[in-house]
C-alpha cells in the first residue's frame, strides 16, 4: 500500500536530508499501531469455561494465548458482553498476533454499538487505512470531526485515510493537506502516537502545497 509514494521530503523526524529525492512516506509514517492509552488497558477476565491451564496472567503475556482463547468459542467475540476499554485491549491483543481482519470486525461491531466512541474511531481508522481500506476510515472520521473539531488525532488520521485513497486525486490532497493543518493549528507540537511529529507533518504539508508525482 503506497500512502505516500511520490511525495518529496525534505525532513525526517526533525533529521534535515542532505540529498532531497522522491521517497515512500510509509517510513516516516511508521507502522499503523491501535495502542490504546496504559490507563486505558483492562485486563481480560476469562470466563468461567476457559480451559483450566488458561490463566489470566498467561492470556495477558502471550498474543496467541488470547487468540486460541476467544477463537476456541466465537461468543467472546460479542461485543454485547463487553465495554469500549475491553474492546481496545483485546483489538490490541489480536493485532499483535496478526489477526487484522478479526481486530477489525470486533471494531466494527463495537461502533455498531458506540458510534460515539472516539477511542473506537480512531482504532477503526488505523486498521482499515492499514488495510489499504481508506475510505472506510475516511466514513467513520468525517462525522467524528465535524462533532469533535478539535480533535488533532482525529484530524491526522483523516489526513492520512485521504492520502491513501488510490489512485491520488487534487482533491484527496487538498483534503489531506487541509485536515494536517487543521491538526497543527489545534495542537502546534502534536505527535502522532505512530511517531510522526510536527516537523514531519510541515514537511507533507509543504510538498502537498507544491503538488506531488504519481509513483508509477
Amino acid at each position: 500500500m503506497k500512502l505516500w509514494a511520490g511525495l518529496v521530503v525534505v525532513a525526517v523526524s526533525g533529521a534535515a536530508v542532505a540529498d532531497p529525492a522522491v521517497v515512500p512516506l510509509e517510513a516516516l509514517l511508521g507502522p499503523e499501531t491501535v495502542a490504546p492509552a496504559p490507563a486505558r488497558v483492562v485486563a481480560l477476565k476469562p470466563q468461567a469455561d476457559a480451559p483450566a491451564d488458561l490463566s489470566p496472567e498467561a492470556l495477558s503475556r502471550d498474543p496467541q494465548a488470547i487468540v486460541r482463547f476467544v477463537e476456541s468459542d466465537p461468543k467472546r467475540l460479542d461485543v454485547q458482553r463487553m465495554d469500549p476499554d475491553l474492546v481496545l485491549t483485546l483489538v490490541q491483543m489480536l493485532l499483535r498476533a496478526d489477526r487484522t481482519f478479526t481486530a477489525e470486525k470486533l471494531l466494527y461491531d463495537a461502533l455498531e454499538r458506540w458510534p460515539d466512541n472516539l477511542d473506537l474511531v480512531r482504532g477503526y481508522a488505523r486498521v482499515v487505512i492499514s488495510l489499504g481500506r481508506p475510505r472506510a476510515a475516511i466514513t467513520r472520521l468525517t462525522p467524528a470531526v465535524t462533532k469533535v473539531p478539535g480533535d488533532p488525532m482525529l484530524r491526522y488520521l483523516l489526513g492520512r485515510a485521504h492520502l491513501g485513497v488510490e489512485p491520488p486525486t487534487p482533491a484527496n490532497d487538498a483534503a489531506a493537506k487541509a485536515a494536517f493543518e487543521a491538526a497543527l493549528e489545534i495542537d502546534p507540537a502534536y505527535r502522532d502516537p505512530e511517531g510522526v511529529g510536527p516537523e514531519d507533518l510541515r514537511a507533507i504539508i509543504t510538498r502537498l502545497g507544491q503538488g506531488r508525482a504519481v509513483a508509477p
